[in-house]
């Protein structure tokens, strides 16, 4: 699912605040009846009694009584500074591209130590998981290796290049390779070309788009075994680095018990995206450390990008607030703040605001563009 963001797009400057209600005999006087119809105490806790006789929550406004002098309440419900001006942003998601490079060589078949269950259920029932959490804030893309076309080391076409709703088409086809009788179960042919692989996912050309993020997300039970065509381990490094050189980022997970760990380490260090510790990779000897895992990684992955339309012409006079009234400094350093694409009319957070947005501590997001100096207070 995409995060929990509200997006409050502001027309024109203005300031969030608790007070500035009439408050008449602890109670409001509705500005257009002249009725009495809540008082200071009868809101609950977050809210306050409105000039127009409703309890609202604290930051917004009904009518300008709500507001300190000097505002005005705008079509937003946001207490707005008189003759600041200011202009509507657009901001539209620019959802990541993540490609699986999926294992489904014959060792997939085995129990997981101690289960009675396979590894390559495990691995569909993770994988449905991620595709159904992330349906819609990352565009996905798949391939597993070996495929079932032509020489066995060799990779034909990609089944499932990356592209907007994806998800379901790809859970599709895991969920029917678990049956004995599909062509994509785990049978055969009884090889490891990871080599293969990572180059055939790196020609997807959704992975090149210089407008959005890309990763590849590479799973594997073994290590590269039986094939060379692609250049063995050694050439399966050479492709992941390659692929990282050209701003494609590949996470690693290593499943089950039988992984070559050093192979597996070099693969995450040339990838760009290696942990600290003795594996660099993620390690996951069981079902539910394997979903931990998929589900850590997207999260890495989910974007921190809005397209902005109109684009702002003046960013010293462009504001971003998390939380209603927290100021996000600009950063062209991308380590802690908001930066601006003009290119591609792109806004991205960076560092903690990013963070937060991600993992769900903030989950509102105010844009404004048009006022000279920081108009939320």
């Amino acid at each position: 699912m995409r995060l929990a963001l509200a997006l409050v797009l502001v027309a024109s400057c203005g300031t969030k605040h608790d007070n500035g209600n009439t408050e008449v005999d602890g109670g409001t006087t509705d500005v257009d009846s002249g009725v009495l119809t809540c008082t200071s105490t009868s809101c609950p806790d977050g809210q306050f009694c409105s000039g127009n006789g409703t309890c609202i929550d604290n930051g917004f406004c009904k009518v300008d009584g709500d507001c300190m002098p000097g505002f005005g309440c705008n079509a937003a419900g946001l207490c707005e500074q008189s003759g600041c001006g200011g202009s509507h942003l657009n901001l539209t998601y620019i959802p990541p591209n993540v490609e699986i490079v999926l294992d489904r060589s014959c060792s997939m078949k085995k129990m997981l130590d101690g289960t009675a269950t396979t590894k390559w259920d495990a691995a569909v029932a993770a994988l449905s998981h991620v595709l159904d959490t992330h349906a819609t804030d990352i565009r996905w893309g798949a391939t597993l290796f070996p495929d079932t076309t032509g020489e066995s080391c060799a990779q034909d076409a990609i089944p499932f290049p990356v592209a907007n709703g994806n998800a379901p088409g790809i859970k599709a086809l895991l969920v029917s390779a678990q049956a004995k009788t599909d062509p994509n179960y785990p049978d055969g042919p009884c090889v490891t070309n990871i080599d293969t692989g990572i180059e055939q996912a790196a020609t997807d050309p959704a992975l090149g788009q210089a407008n959005r993020q890309s990763f590849m997300m590479l799973v594997t039970d073994g290590a590269q075994s039986s094939c060379s065509l692609g250049g063995g381990a050694t050439g399966a490094v050479t492709a992941i680095m390659n692929a990282a050189t050209a701003g494609v980022k590949t996470f690693v997970v290593g499943f089950g018990s039988e992984v070559d760990a050093t192979q597996l380490n070099k693969f995450a260090d040339a990838g760009g995206e290696a942990l600290t510790g003795a594996n660099h990779y993620y390690q996951a000897d069981t079902a539910t450390a394997l979903d931990q895992a998929f589900q850590a990684i997207s999260a890495l992955t989910v974007s921190c990008t809005y397209k902005v339309d109109p684009a702002p012409t003046d960013l010293s006079q462009t504001w971003v607030y998390e939380s209603g009234n927290q100021l996000i400094p600009r950063d062209t350093t991308h380590a802690n703040g908001w930066d601006y694409d003009d290119a591609n009319q792109h806004l991205t957070l960076y560092g903690p605001p990013c963070d937060h947005l991600k993992d769900l501590t903030v989950t509102m997001l105010d844009v404004i563009f048009g006022c000279p100096t920081p108009p939320i207070q």
